[in-house]
């Protein structure tokens, strides 16, 4: 089978180089004590999944997906990029956006979820999580 991952976030994430997220370095960022940095106006949207659902995703397609099939891993469910910086810290800085960034990501599950996968992680969460951690 084929999985395809939205926006994995959760521990371990890269938070610097051409593969770290966006939760990283905005998490990043907040602990320097700098302005998180939004691309563009902040309104692109991202469908954030947990690195734990993503797991038990894995392991549900091992177990139970279809050979030669496609299966999205994500909520189904988007927040903005800006949304989510405030979500961390009220001090952000707008810097330009990035030629050819995608406006929109959000995960068409159905798939998945016919083979018993649920998220069970929101990014407000793991958000709190992390404030109160």
């Amino acid at each position: 089978v084929t999985a395809r991952f939205f926006n994995v976030y959760g521990a371990r994430q890269p938070i610097s180089g051409p593969y770290a997220t966006v939760v990283g370095i905005f998490e990043e960022q907040k602990k320097r004590g700098v302005s998180l940095t939004v691309t563009g106006d902040g309104e692109q949207r991202r469908d954030f999944t947990h690195v734990n659902d993503i797991v038990e995703a894995n392991l549900i397609c091992m177990k139970s997906g279809v050979p030669g099939e496609l299966y999205n891993v994500g909520t189904g469910i988007n927040h903005s990029v800006k949304d989510l910086a405030h979500m961390i810290s009220n001090e952000i800085q707008f810097i330009p956006a990035r030629p050819g960034e995608a406006r929109i990501s959000l995960a068409d599950n159905r798939k998945l979820r016919m083979l018993g996968w649920d998220p069970s992680i929101t990014l407000e969460q793991y958000i709190k999580e992390q404030k109160n951690g």
